[in-house]
Formats: structure tokens, sequence, C-alpha cells
């Protein structure tokens, strides 16, 4: 059989890549413009590997930087310095270097070429930030800007409370770059950029990425498995039915399919059979998370796993004893924080399909 086409985990390209030729098209033209970006979506929905492709095309220079790993302000200004230095030559820019305030700490690594950029730790002078980003500013050119991505840009708040009044202050006047803001919670991100007293309100064009069109995504899985079984038409739709398009999930599970009739398993019972697979691996990982939950999610995480009834909905309330609405409110918001459930215009459901067969296998239902 040939090399599975499927690939989850990971960033994905290529003939890896499902679809999103609206996004690519809207995005890319959008990075052509003045404006800057805020693009919202749940986590594993694929927008990294949509904004890699549409960077890497676009041929323009980018720095990418997820703040999930950036520990403090300072880190901030050495993870972003460390990327700039990737796009020129350190020579370059070792004369912009001695008009910083901070003068980073610069080491190239001679196996790798990698310069790693340290500035004074423990400092809570927001002044190596300040030059990092005007630096980006200064390299760039009015017809031809730097792309700054800044992923999972909510955790802002995490490394300083008061960084998103910080931030605007430096980056508002910048005329030589293009930022993109990305975020997977949805009501934080929207409460940086909509609420009126925020300082990045209407920073720049919101996008919300969604989950890709069922049609687009099953003539994806069809054109893939045809000439590997019979029905490839049939194998998609049911590879559809248990993952609901989600763009994660859906390859996870179409790979596990691939890999099954690799090893001789009935295409009839191939997409059953994988998604137990994927189920029973992950049951010691399922199981540490759900003894992390007190009873109210407990509860609603059964009901929405057993029922299509509206968890917020006054019958979800009496058959499965949730209490108040007030408590199931403050229950979905805390489980949504925690990416076990997605909001999708007024519905509610589990992210993980996976996790939802889990907790009815266990239930016994």
């Amino acid at each position: 059989m040939k090399e599975n086409p499927f690939k989850f985990g990971t960033i994905v390209d290529g003939d890896y890549f499902t679809d999103r030729e609206d996004e690519l098209e809207q995005i890319g033209s959008y990075l052509k413009s003045e404006n800057h970006m805020i693009i919202i979506s749940p986590r594993r929905f694929g927008k990294t590997s949509l904004i890699r492709k549409i960077l890497n095309e676009s041929k323009r220079r980018f720095v990418y930087l997820d703040i999930q790993v950036v520990i403090s302000e300072e880190d901030f200004a050495s993870q972003l310095l460390k990327r700039i230095c990737r796009l020129f030559p350190i020579q370059k820019l070792k004369g912009y270097f001695k008009s910083f305030r901070l003068i980073p700490s610069v080491i190239l690594n001679p196996v790798t070429g990698e310069a790693e950029i340290s500035f004074k730790t423990g400092s809570r002078d927001l002044a190596p930030l300040e030059d990092v980003l005007n630096l980006i500013e200064k390299l760039g050119k009015a017809d031809d800007k730097i792309i700054v991505v800044l992923d999972e840009f909510q955790d802002i708040f995490r490394i300083n409370s008061g960084l998103d009044r910080s931030l605007r202050s430096i980056v508002q006047g910048h005329k030589n770059v293009n930022y993109v803001f990305m975020g997977s919670s949805e009501s934080v991100m929207r409460e940086i950029f909509e609420k009126n007293s925020s300082p990045f309100y209407r920073f720049g064009t919101l996008i919300n990425l969604g989950k890709i069109p069922e049609e687009k995504f099953r003539l994806f899985l069809e054109y893939r498995f045809t000439g590997i079984v019979t029905d490839p038409g049939s194998l998609s739709e049911a590879i559809l039915k248990i993952s609901g398009s989600h763009p994660y999930y859906t390859q996870q599970l179409a790979f596990t399919v691939w890999e099954l009739l690799n090893r001789g398993t009935d295409a009839a019972d191939v997409v059953e059979a994988a998604a137990s697979e994927i189920v029973m691996s992950h049951d010691n990982d399922f199981e540490l998370l759900w003894n992390t939950l007190n009873r109210t999610d407990m509860i609603v995480l059964s009901g929405m796993s057993e029922s299509e009834i509206s968890p917020i909905s006054e019958e979800f309330r009496r058959v499965y004893g949730t209490g108040a609405p007030s408590t199931v409110y403050s229950t979905l918001l805390r489980l949504i924080s925690k990416g076990l459930i997605i909001k999708e215009g007024q519905g509610y459901s589990i992210d993980d399909p996976f996790f939802r067969r889990w907790i009815l296998y266990r239930r016994g239902v």
C-alpha cells in the first residue's frame, strides 16, 4: 500500500493540507494591505498550519512566536530577537544592538549557526521588548513589510496583566510591520480586540476560523481512499460521522483507518475498529483528565456525550440534574477554558470525539 496520506499532531502542509482555499485567499489578501489581523479558532482547528502555509507561499520575511512558550517580558524580547537573527546577518544587526537600552547577550552556536539571545534576567523593564519590536519596524520597509505572528496571544496576561496596554503603545505607530494575532480562547481574544475599553480595540480585521465544510472534507478523504477500498465515499462519510469534520480528529481517524487497512482489517468494520483503537490508546490519558474534573463537570460532559439536547436547555437540566442555569453556564465556560468543549454559534459540543466515546464506554452506554 502507498504511504499514509494523512497527518496530524504537527504542522500540515503540501498534499496533507486540506482545503481552506477561501481562507488562504482571504488572509493572503489582507496581509498585502495595511491592516493587521486577528485569527480566532479552537485548538487543533489548523490555524497554525494555515498561517504557516500562507507565510511560506508569500515569500515574505516573517517572525512566528507562540506566546505559550514565553515566560517573561525579557524572554519575549529574547525569543523575538532570536527569530530576527534568522532573517538578517548578525553583522547587520550589531549596529542596531548598540542603540538598545539593555544590550543583549548574543552567543553563536558554532555547530548550528543559531544565535542564543538573552537579556538581563529578573528585570521587569519593558525596554528590551520595546527595543526589539522597534527594531523589526526599522528592518521592514513600506514595500517589503515584515510579518509578525503572535500565536496564542491571550497568554500575554499570564506574562503580565498589563502587557496588552504596553504592547499597544509600542506597536500602534509601526508602519512597516503586519501583525497577526492568533488565539484559541475566543472569549479572551474578543475581550482584547472587541471590548471598547481594551487597548487593542478594533486593532485589526478579525477572522473566525471554523471547521472545514463537511462536503469538502468528504471529497478530500474520498480522493485519498480511491483505489484503496471499493467504496471510498461510504468510508469517508463514516469517518466524518465520528469526527464531526473536526480537522485534527478527522486526520487522526483517517490515518488510523489507513493503517488498519494496511494490516488487513476488513473495510466494513475498519472505521469503528480505528475509533476503538484510538480510544483505547488514550485510556490512561482520558482517565487522568476525568479525575481532574469536579462533579458538575462530569455530569455535564456525561449528558453531552449521551444526548443531543442543548446543555443550556431546561430539559437538559431536568434530565441530568445540573442545577441552576448559572451553574451550567459557569461549568461550560470552565470546560471551554480547559479545551474540553467548543462553542460554535449558539451550540456547544465536546471537542474530542474520542473522549466522548471513552465517556460512553466507561458509563456502559
